[in-house]
C-alpha cells in the first residue's frame, strides 16, 4: 500500500472515531443535578432550605423520558414543618420526585422533596411559613411538571417559659409548648441577632425542659423557638444577663515558677479556670492554669519569668476575663557549691539550696554552652548533696540549676574538669 493510500485511510478511520464519539455523546440522558434538599444545621448558624441553588431546566424532554400523567393525593390541610405522607402514581422515571412549592412557582422550583424511586408513599415536610401552597409530581430531566394539587398549611404556635435573670455563661433551664416538628430547637442570642442565627441550643426532641448556657456577654438577651426547617422563630422571651460574682485570693508575692494557692468564688461554669500569667498578657490569652472544677482552693504554677503578673478568673466559654488579682514573682533564691575542680568523665557531688519545683534539675556542661544545653541531669527531687556524671573533656565547666517549667538556667557556678 502507498503512503497516500495509508494516509487516506488514517484519515478516514478517525472520522469515523469522532462520528462514533459524537452519536454516543447525543445517546446518553442529560440528566442534570438532583434537587438538593436542605442541608442539617451546621455548628454556627443554620443554612435555610430554600437557600439551596436550583437545578437546570432542560427545555425539552429526553427522547427516552415518558410523559404521561401522574396524580398526587394526600391530606389537604397539614401544620407548619410538619412532615405529611404523599401517595403517587405516575411513569417513575429515573430522577422524578414529588416536592412541594408555591402555586406560582416555576416548573424547576423544589422544596421539600422525595424521589418517586423511594417508594409509592413518599413522606414531605410542609413549610414553616403557613399559606396556600401546592405538591407536584415533576419529571427529573425535562422538570415537566406532571401533577399538581393545593396544599394548605396552617399556622403553628410555640411558647416559652424562662427565667427574667440569668448570670452571664450559667446554664439555666427553659420550658417551652409547641409543635416539636424533627430538627426544632430553643436558643438563647443577644438581642438584636438576626433570625436564623443561634448560640448556645438544645433540640425540642429532648423534653419539654431545656438547659442552656447563657452568652458571657452580659446585657439583654433572647430565648427563641426556632423551627428545623427553615429557622423560623416561632416565640421569643426576653432575659438578661448579668454579670456573674467573682472573687480571688492568693498571695500578694510568691516565687516564680512555684505553685501558688488561690482560693475562689464565681460561677464555676464548665470550662472555667484559674490562670497565672505575666501582666502584660492581653485578655483572652492565658498561661499554666486549672479548672475550677478542681474547686476552691486549686493550686496554679505561676510563670517562671520573674514581674508584675495577674491571677485571672476566666471563662470558658469566649475566654473572658470575669477578675482578676495582682500578685508579684520573685526570683527564687539558688545556692550552687560544686568542688574547685572535679575529673572529667566522672561524677562530682554538688550540694545545693533552691525550690526544688517539679521537674527542676542539675547539669553539668562544658563552658560557654548555650542556655538550655544538657550533657547529664539529675533531678532536684533526690535531694542534696546531688550526683552528676560530667563531661568526658577536661576544661572550664558550668553547673547549671535548670528549671522544669522552660528550661530556663536559674542559676550557674564554675567548675573545673581535669
Amino acid at each position: 500500500m502507498s503512503s497516500r493510500s495509508r494516509t487516506s485511510v488514517l484519515v478516514i478511520l478517525l472520522l469515523l472515531a469522532l462520528l462514533a464519539l459524537f452519536w454516543f455523546a447525543r445517546c446518553q440522558p442529560v440528566t442534570p443535578p438532583e434537587p438538593i434538599r436542605a442541608a442539617a444545621r451546621p455548628a454556627v448558624v443554620p443554612v435555610p432550605a430554600d437557600a439551596a441553588p436550583s437545578p437546570p431546566v432542560t427545555a425539552s424532554p429526553a427522547a427516552d423520558e415518558r410523559l404521561t400523567a401522574a396524580t398526587v393525593t394526600f391530606s389537604p390541610e397539614v401544620p407548619a414543618g410538619a412532615a405529611f405522607r404523599v401517595g403517587w402514581t405516575g411513569p417513575d422515571n429515573p430522577g422524578d420526585f414529588v416536592t412541594v412549592v408555591r402555586p406560582d412557582a416555576g416548573p424547576g422550583a423544589f422544596g421539600s422533596y422525595r424521589e418517586t424511586r423511594e417508594g409509592a408513599a413518599l413522606d414531605l415536610t410542609a413549610p414553616d411559613e403557613a399559606g396556600a401552597w401546592e405538591v407536584r409530581y415533576v419529571t427529573g430531566r425535562s422538570r415537566s411538571v406532571l401533577a399538581r394539587a393545593a396544599l394548605t398549611v396552617k399556622p403553628v404556635a410555640a411558647e416559652l417559659s424562662v427565667p427574667g435573670e440569668v448570670v452571664a455563661g450559667a446554664a439555666f433551664t427553659v420550658q417551652w409548648r409547641g409543635p416539636n416538628h424533627a430538627g426544632d430547637y430553643v436558643t438563647v442570642v443577644p438581642r438584636g441577632t438576626p433570625d436564623g442565627q443561634y448560640r448556645s441550643y438544645a433540640e425540642t426532641t429532648r423534653g419539654a425542659t431545656l438547659t442552656l448556657t447563657a452568652p458571657i456577654d452580659t446585657g439583654e438577651a433572647e430565648v427563641r423557638y426556632v423551627t428545623g426547617g427553615q429557622a423560623r422563630v416561632l416565640a421569643r422571651q426576653p432575659v438578661r444577663v448579668v454579670a456573674a460574682a467573682v472573687t480571688l485570693t492568693a498571695p500578694v508575692e510568691v516565687v516564680a515558677g512555684s505553685p501558688v494557692a488561690v482560693t475562689w468564688t464565681g460561677p464555676g461554669n464548665s470550662g472555667d479556670y484559674v490562670t497565672i500569667v505575666p501582666k502584660a498578657t492581653r485578655d483572652g490569652q492565658y498561661g499554666n492554669y486549672t479548672d475550677v472544677a478542681k474547686g476552691s482552693p486549686l493550686k496554679v504554677t505561676a510563670p517562671i519569668e520573674p514581674g508584675a503578673a495577674e491571677v485571672r478568673y476566666m471563662s470558658g466559654q469566649g475566654a473572658r476575663v470575669l477578675a482578676r488579682r495582682e500578685i508579684l514573682l520573685v526570683p527564687a533564691k539558688i545556692t550552687l557549691r560544686p568542688p574547685a575542680a572535679g575529673s572529667a568523665g566522672t561524677t562530682v557531688s554538688i550540694e545545693w539550696i533552691g525550690p526544688n519545683h517539679s521537674g527542676d534539675y542539675l547539669t553539668v556542661v562544658p563552658a560557654g554552652a548555650r542556655d538550655g544545653a544538657m550533657f547529664r541531669m539529675t533531678s532536684t527531687a533526690s535531694g542534696s548533696p546531688a550526683k552528676i556524671a560530667v563531661p568526658k573533656e577536661p576544661g572550664p565547666a558550668e553547673v547549671r540549676y535548670m528549671s522544669g517549667q522552660g528550661n530556663r538556667v536559674l542559676a550557674r557556678a564554675p567548675l573545673t574538669l581535669q
